[in-house]
């Protein structure tokens, strides 16, 4: 199992199925692999075809535009995380309330603001976006450079609140029409057609994982912090990952209920696709047909 970041909470229910041998259970062996400076997930897995990985849905789908053979298959997250982080004295309390004003993105972030303010009918100069990187983008909106700033929604908002000594306002983009899927489960074709089975227990073992972590927060963000977290890294914190992980519960549940853990409707799938490829974020929106197989996941039945 290919990760699509380093070990820490946003893999919960991953990192606690390995622990508890929940995969072992399942007559599994599985590795899971932090993710490694430079990679790009899908094209991992294209090359070591017996790989399950997760990675958003624009990466998965521009992989699928260049006919890499590959689909998705469940999602850990039902929405991105994408949002904007805005001072909570700052009054910007709507995507509206950003008009004239400037923001701080970072690269991967551009052309969602451009679909945002698409699907919102503002005009493509109406908020202006400047690119910024991620070292000191908190000192920037501080100290009223921007008005808001990119940031990873079950994250970096905690270090706003160590750093600020209040909670941001957020503007979560899933709300303003960015209704991606995230930390979404995919394989080659090659292993669906070879190993299905194996692959259904994998989604099995995996989400009940994150039923035990969310069942045990605290609990679950102790292991993570001092079993799997790289030593020395911010993810050693127990208390910064307890804060994480009820963060990445809203994303894991939004909008549904645990019978419907992982679930990906193909409509909000396909309608994302035609978006992204409106905005150039991906080159060409592959169909439902072709990109998606919801038969391994019984939330998709």
């Amino acid at each position: 199992m290919q990760l699509d970041w380093v070990y820490n909470v946003q893999f919960a229910g991953l990192l606690l199925a390995d622990h508890l041998g929940l995969y072992e259970q399942s007559g599994l062996t599985v590795a899971l692999k932090p993710w490694e400076s430079g990679m790009i997930v899908p094209e991992e897995v294209a090359e070591n075809p017996m790989t399950i990985g997760c990675s958003e849905q624009n990466l998965i789908l521009e992989a699928q535009a260049k006919g890499v053979p590959l689909k998705a298959i469940a999602t850990m997250f039902q929405a991105s995380p994408y949002a904007l982080m805005a001072m909570p004295d700052g009054g910007i309390r709507t995507l509206n309330d950003l008009v004239s004003k400037k923001v701080g993105i970072h690269i991967d972030g551009i052309k969602v603001m451009e679909l945002v303010k698409g699907v919102n009918r503002l005009p493509p100069d109406a908020i202006e976006v400047v690119e910024i990187p991620y070292e000191n983008k908190i000192e920037r909106l501080v100290s009223g450079e921007f008005a808001a700033i990119q940031c990873y929604a079950v994250d970096e908002p905690i270090a706003f609140k160590q750093t600020v000594g209040q909670e941001p306002t957020l503007l979560p983009m899933d709300e303003y029409g960015y209704k991606a899927y995230a930390q979404v489960f995919f394989a080659t074709d090659t292993v669906l057609r070879e190993a299905p089975n194996q692959v259904k227990q994998f989604l099995t073992a995996s989400f009940e994982g994150w039923r035990r972590a969310f069942a045990d927060i605290p609990g679950a963000a102790k292991l993570v912090a001092e079993t799997y977290a790289e030593k020395d890294s911010k993810y050693t914190n127990v208390e910064y990952q307890q804060q994480s992980l009820e963060l990445v519960k809203q994303y894991v549940m939004r909008g549904i209920n645990e019978a419907q853990l992982g679930i990906i409707l193909p409509t909000q799938w396909q309608q994302t696709a035609d978006l992204m490829a409106q905005y150039d974020i991906i080159d060409a929106s592959p169909t439902v047909q072709t990109s998606l197989d919801l038969s391994l996941w019984p939330a998709n039945s």
